[in-house]
């Protein structure tokens, strides 16, 4: 009787034993890993949505990347714009100081010269990722500029990307090949700005670059010998190139704050989507922590008693030999 009796419990504590050690296995594998539902073997739905969902986080990914690549860029040509309206206005400053009697002339055209240097440094190195929009050298003007701005998912789910393009010849402002491309390069007709009744032209531009093809007309500067009425005509210039490079700053602005938006909802969606393949195949690590102590007590409980039942039969089998 007492050997019946003692190998159901050894049965018994065999099962549990083994029963805690699959289990033990299990937990210890969604502890490591973290994950509750790593295959398909373990929930074919939850993996499947879940796959679906991080491929979708990969595109995402890459949708980002695209739109900060083309952010970099606008941002890098705003800046230098910007930086060129504060020169422009320091140069109308010279200009309208030049009217006073008795100023040294030569010293305030100095001070243009070297404000004049210091926009061409700027708008040549406006330069990323080897890329500039305001400075060209090339022979034949650069394509227009492709960059991405939005993106849309159609019903299918299919993700495609919208391009905004912008044309070189709206953004050049010095053209060292071709003087007449560059907005800061080319002459501008004073005329049409202050107009004398004639239709003689009156031609300035702002910056000499040694352009292969030159621009026609006078370089904006001064000297004792000039009148009252060139100043004029010459601030009317740097106005009107002033207004232009506003113009150009604000289209900038809003294409850059449009892709600020973009990448903002772009990065929201990754969130998004990590949490929810977080809720179908993350473990819960506080309750299988718990399980894996329970397993383990439960299991070395098991290897206890198997080896107290064997203990007592071997006693048994002395004790009645």
């Amino acid at each position: 009787m007492t050997k019946i009796m003692t190998v159901g419990y050894v049965q018994s504590a065999l099962q549990t034993l083994i029963f805690a050690s699959d289990n033990l296995e299990e937990t210890q594998k969604r502890t490591s890993s973290g994950l509750a539902v790593a295959s398909a073997a373990d929930n074919a739905g939850y993996w499947s949505a879940a796959t679906n969902m991080t491929s979708d986080q990969s595109i995402l990914g890459s949708i980002g990347d695209a739109l900060n690549l083309g952010s970099s860029k606008l941002d890098t040509a705003y800046g230098a714009v910007t930086s060129s309206l504060d020169i422009l206005d320091e140069i109308t400053g010279q200009l309208v100081t030049a009217y006073e009697e008795g100023t040294d002339r030569d010293a305030l055209n100095g001070r243009i010269s070297s404000l004049k240097e210091n926009l061409k440094s700027v708008l040549q190195a406006a330069t990323f990722s080897g890329d500039n929009w305001l400075y060209n050298s090339d022979e034949v003007l650069g394509a227009a500029k492709s960059i991405p701005t939005s993106f849309q998912r159609s019903v299918s789910g299919a993700v495609s990307l919208s391009y905004l393009t912008i044309e070189s010849s709206d953004t050049t402002l010095i053209d060292s090949a071709n003087a007449n491309r560059g907005l800061l390069t080319a002459a501008t007709d004073a005329n049409t700005l202050r107009p004398d009744g004639t239709a003689i032209s009156r031609d300035y531009y702002l910056l000499n670059v040694d352009s292969t093809i030159p621009a026609p007309g006078t370089e904006i500067a001064v000297s004792d010998a000039t009148t009252a009425t060139e100043l004029d005509d010459m601030i009317a210039v740097v106005g009107q190139l002033t207004d232009s490079l506003n113009r150009l700053a604000s289209s900038l602005g809003t294409v850059s704050a449009r892709i600020d938006q973009q990448t903002t909802f772009v990065k929201s969606l990754q969130d998004v989507l990590d949490e929810g393949v977080g809720r179908l195949v993350d473990a819960d690590m506080e309750e299988e922590s718990t399980k894996l102590a329970a397993y383990q007590t439960q299991q070395s409980l098991s290897v206890q008693l198997i080896s107290m039942l064997n203990s007592h039969r071997e006693s048994a089998r002395v004790l009645f030999s």
